[in-house]
């Protein structure tokens, strides 16, 4: 049969919001628990202790689920990435969720089915001692690990599949509990991560014994924590070898900044800035085939929210004179994406696999661990927020009496959804002989019937064409996709020539065409800038095509803009009209205030009006929104307002 479910609609929110500190409403969780039938141990220290270890989640009829691996391979599972040779990295460990100075630390380790049954029956150990493993992603040799308080880089120097480099990109970024997550590389290569609130320690000696260490300067800002007058804005990364590199201990126990948020940043942990914020524990990223994103935030009262992150976005909480959870009818912030569900989200997926059916191509996978769950969100948009179709989405996987924790998932080479999850406890536990005894979980999904998609090539990227550069465009493994763009971009101008024949020929793909244009736009110069504004200035146009070139002409920080800007602002397409008030905004085009001033009065789409009066505050400032305050028109007036009252950047 299949599985679906209505999204439970939002609780009235109150007044009191909170903002930090732990203690919350501990009576209004436990109803919202017992109503949903939850044990309340579950989610305060003692997970359901009483599955069928043995048993497989319920799953929609067109699927079949398989168990690739478990214990002893793996203990407390938490995130999984595959290399560009297809092969699968894991990390997990006694790290969560109540680490001490003395815990041992987290590994990533590869498993393999070497006899080719299906299922996993070989481990090795990649690299080790780390924090909390909470994210992974690969980016050529470079394999970037989510261990808050610190983002790392290892690297396998000389082929033994033993990482002997590591290098501590970031530090301080706060506790694992609500830490660093969501790592993904996209079309614009850059870095997206998400981040929870808690805070770093950023200030020397401020605890017995404590290192010196500073985070950079976006996530003490998204915190309210300056730190030490002499504080460097973005610490230099440091390297260590496999003897030398020591993870950065923070107490679990520590406590909250006053929000966390989503940042992007270069290769090395460059050019690092905040693209949202406004969250308390984001949890899970995912970015699609268009470039549009959709993230998870949870919350112990007011339930788990989806949200679709932009440059700019304010998501309510802790916000400085208005918080809100929901941002309905709320101007000041943003409206999340579907419904609140009583739950706990993590890993976000988009699910475009060829040799998955059509019915099940296009759309969201999203973990809940604590309702045992999978859903199935097939996006829709309303005007320019994306929202599941009718309001709800479909069980894809129900857990039932099974072990099923599900955390990360990520599709294989071989075209299989893999999702991974942690054991019964609700952290590590040891036996009298001080060995880990925590379970670990590994779910292999496919439809049935479906053949494997063929194993990756061997062929490295600087010995591929630039046909077969673009084909990898297509790969279901994100780490292919970024590092054929790379080689596209070293080789600069002899490829882009390649790049525009290809997009003008016709059954691109959606992933393709946006992965190519974006490589355009990496290239840059002249040539980019021209091309992205010929297709941008183009009503006929492919959509996703125009909507590439007008985000890709922000990217590039075009002159254009302005020219381009009036016409872009008169369509009838919200999407549109967003991505071209974005550009803008992230241009820093200071001449289009006064076209977005006046496209202010007459914007009436929720979201395209919030992108407008909070390009206005950055772009114009104080001075060119307080003489719109004697605007003859409301709506200039409110955006006025909205951006004087909220003037931090």
């Amino acid at each position: 049969m299949t599985h679906t479910s209505t999204l439970s609609s939002a609780r009235p929110h109150s007044d009191r919001f909170r903002c930090g500190g732990r203690k919350g409403d501990f009576a209004l969780v436990i109803c919202c628990l017992l109503s949903l039938g939850i044990a309340a141990g579950n989610l305060f220290g003692q997970v359901d202790k009483t599955p069928n270890l043995k048993e497989l989640p319920e799953i929609a009829p067109d699927f079949e689920a398989r168990l690739f691996a478990k214990e002893p391979l793996v203990r407390n599972a938490c995130s999984l990435a595959f290399d560009s040779r297809g092969r699968m990295f894991v990390g997990h460990g006694p790290q969560w969720r109540n680490p001490t100075p003395s815990t041992p630390g987290d590994s990533v380790v590869i498993l393999e089915d070497t006899d080719g049954d299906g299922v996993a029956d070989k481990v090795r150990t990649f690299a080790t001692g780390f924090n909390c493993i909470q994210g992974l992603a690969w980016h050529g040799k470079d394999l970037w690990v989510a261990n808050a308080p610190d983002l790392t880089i290892v690297r396998d120097t000389d082929g033994d599949d033993v990482a002997d480099e590591y290098i501590r990109v970031f530090t301080d970024l706060g506790n694992i509990e609500h830490a660093l997550h969501g790592l993904n590389w996209a079309p614009d290569g850059r870095l997206y991560m998400s981040k929870g609130n808690s805070k770093g320690v950023v200030i020397k000696n401020w605890k017995k014994d404590e290192p010196d260490r500073i985070a950079p300067k976006p996530f003490r800002e998204l915190w309210g924590v300056p730190g030490p007058p002499d504080a460097p804005d973005f610490p230099p990364p440091r390297s260590f070898t496999r003897a030398t590199y020591k993870s950065t201990y923070q107490d679990p126990n520590d406590d909250w900044g006053r929000m966390g948020g989503i940042l992007r940043c270069e290769d090395m942990g460059r050019g690092l800035e905040i693209v949202a914020r406004g969250f308390r524990n984001a949890f899970g990223l995912g970015v699609d085939a268009s470039f549009d994103w959709l993230g998870v935030d949870q919350d112990q009262n007011d339930g788990d929210r989806l949200f679709m992150p932009f440059y700019g976005a304010n998501f309510g909480w802790a916000h400085a004179w208005s918080a809100h959870w929901t941002g309905e009818n709320h101007l000041p912030t943003v409206p999340i994406s579907a419904p609140v569900i009583q739950g706990s989200f993590t890993g976000v997926l988009y699910a475009d696999a060829p040799n998955w059916p059509d019915k099940f191509r296009g759309v969201w996978i999203i973990n809940d661990w604590l309702l045992k769950k999978t859903y199935l969100h097939r996006p829709d948009w309303k005007g320019a927020l994306m929202q599941p179709q009718g309001g709800r989405w479909e069980d894809f996987i129900i857990g039932s009496k099974a072990l099923y924790r599900p955390v990360d998932l990520a599709f294989g080479p071989d075209g299989a959804l893999y999702i991974i999850g942690w054991g019964s406890g609700y952290g590590v536990e040891w036996d009298k002989e001080g060995n880990m005894t925590n379970e670990g979980r590994i779910f292999r999904i496919m439809p049935k019937g479906a053949s494997p998609l063929p194993p990756p090539g061997n062929t490295k990227p600087p010995g591929m064409s630039v046909t077969e550069l673009i084909a990898e465009f297509g790969s279901v493994l994100p780490v292919r996709r970024i590092d054929a763009q790379d080689e596209l971009v070293r080789r600069g101008n002899t490829a882009a020539g390649d790049i525009r024949k290809a997009l003008a020929q016709p059954g691109l793909s959606t992933a393709r065409e946006t992965w190519s244009l974006w490589t355009l736009a990496r290239i840059g110069g002249a040539g980019a800038e021209g091309f992205m504004k010929g297709i941008a200035a183009d009503p006929s146009a492919q959509f996703n095509r125009r909507l590439q070139a007008v985000r890709a002409l922000g990217f590039l920080k075009s002159a254009v803009l302005p020219e381009l800007l009036p016409a872009l602002l008169a369509s009838s397409e919200p999407r549109l009209r967003f991505a071209a008030i974005q550009a803008a905004h992230q241009a820093n085009s200071t001449a289009c205030v006064a076209i977005l001033t006046n496209h202010a009065a007459t914007e009436s789409e929720r979201i395209c009006y919030f992108a407008t009066w909070r390009a206005l505050r950055d772009l114009g400032g104080a001075p060119a929104l307080e003489p719109l305050l004697a605007d003859t028109r409301g709506p200039v007036r409110c955006a006025a307002l909205l951006g004087l009252r909220d003037p931090a950047r």
